[in-house]
């Protein structure tokens, strides 16, 4: 199939760069100056950076589906000669990110009993850990045998990490949303949204729920297993 509708790509450019041109003017005439104070710093160790008077937090954190976010920056780093080669981005992207791939955690080495093993794990763990040993089996019938369970296990150990730190700059009633999805790979479904939920009671927030907003994993027909999956937000009360 082809799109009806092309547009040549150099005309594509320019009106994209006028509509984000016009998008900025529109904003910078609303305020005469940014409330915003941008802090470049990791996720699971910025508590000490940030003042304790958080009331809300909107995020939306890498889903544990495989995608490798930085390997999505190759094209850019390599034109502004950040990288030399696809290897080079472990170095310089992936390793600091939080790991929601196979190929994080597989250049990583992690070790997934440690990882179970973490203090931060234990209201999840049992699940978890069941989880992840039917990966370690299930990944011996794929051609790629890819490590998709130290990458859960990791992805939940970071997210963990995180909710530590957040607990500690939130206000009490402070009110968190994340965008999240679930995921299933291999077909071994992991209920992140819970998950995440479990981990947010246990770092001292009140209670969580989920609002979905859309099914997953239902429209392409050359989709990789059959679990119904969806995407919504997690609402997180302090």
């Amino acid at each position: 199939k082809t799109k009806k509708k092309v547009l040549h790509p150099d005309l594509a450019f320019r009106q994209q760069v006028a509509l984000m041109a016009q998008d900025m003017a529109w904003m910078q005439a609303q305020v005469k100056h940014s409330h915003a104070s941008l802090i470049s710093g990791d996720a699971r160790t910025f508590a000490s950076q940030v003042a304790p008077n958080v009331d809300a937090v909107i995020t939306s954190p890498p889903y544990a589906n495989n995608y490798d976010y930085a390997d999505a920056l190759r094209f850019e780093m390599t034109f502004w000669g950040e990288v030399q080669s696809w290897g080079d981005i472990h170095d310089k992207v992936r390793k600091h990110l939080i790991v929601s791939s196979s190929q994080h955690s597989s250049k990583e080495k992690l070790d997934v009993e440690a990882l179970l093993a973490d203090s931060l794990l234990a209201p999840i763990h049992d699940e978890l850990a069941k989880v992840v040993r039917e990966l370690a089996v299930v990944r011996e019938d794929h051609g790629g045998k890819k490590h998709y369970h130290t990458m859960v296990a990791a992805y939940c150990r970071d997210i963990a990490q995180v909710m530590q730190e957040l607990q500690q700059v939130s206000n009490p009633g402070a009110r968190m949303c994340w965008v999240i999805g679930d995921s299933a790979p291999y077909g071994v479904y992991c209920p992140i949204d819970t998950w995440i939920g479990e981990l947010a009671l246990a770092a001292g927030f009140a209670h969580y729920r989920f609002e979905k907003l859309r099914d997953r994993n239902t429209k392409w027909k050359n989709r990789k297993h059959r679990v119904p999956l969806k995407e919504g937000l997690l609402w997180i009360d302090g």
